[in-house]
């Protein structure tokens, strides 16, 4: 079965999409900016430092509504409009997955993304069953 969620009291972004979509062991999250996070004042853009653990701590967030955390990510895919901050991001970036348990990622570089963003994220997540357990 094919669940479909909206997280309008957590996702800013009122388009139409689904946030999260679970089919079986899978979960996808739709695309993040850190101007999703209805949590987040103005300075979540001063920098892509700011931007990537904005974003990160909303995915975290929404990962939890369906009892899901960061260890379960599977793939990442990052999109920057300046790829000169892709230290930056991965020294944030880093911080939220812990060393030798980090999902399997993809960065590109894209001439713009939507609110002004430097980056978005887009992940994919696995449930964790008692019969496959890690």
């Amino acid at each position: 079965m094919i669940q479909h969620h909206t997280l309008p009291d957590l996702v800013a972004a009122a388009a139409p999409f689904s946030h999260i979509v679970e089919s079986g062991d899978t979960i996808w999250l739709s695309g993040i900016l850190a101007a999703d996070d209805m949590s987040a004042g103005p300075e979540a853009m001063d920098s892509i430092t700011t931007e990537t653990e904005t974003c990160l701590r909303l995915i975290s967030r929404m990962l939890a509504t369906v009892s899901l955390t960061l260890s379960d990510v599977t793939s990442v895919a990052v999109h920057m409009t300046d790829l000169t901050e892709f230290e930056d991001m991965n020294a944030a970036y880093a911080r939220f997955f812990p060393p030798g348990r980090e999902p399997v990622r993809t960065c590109v570089g894209v001439s713009a993304l939507l609110e002004g963003a430097r980056i978005e994220f887009t992940c994919q997540a696995r449930r964790p069953s008692l019969a496959h357990a890690d």
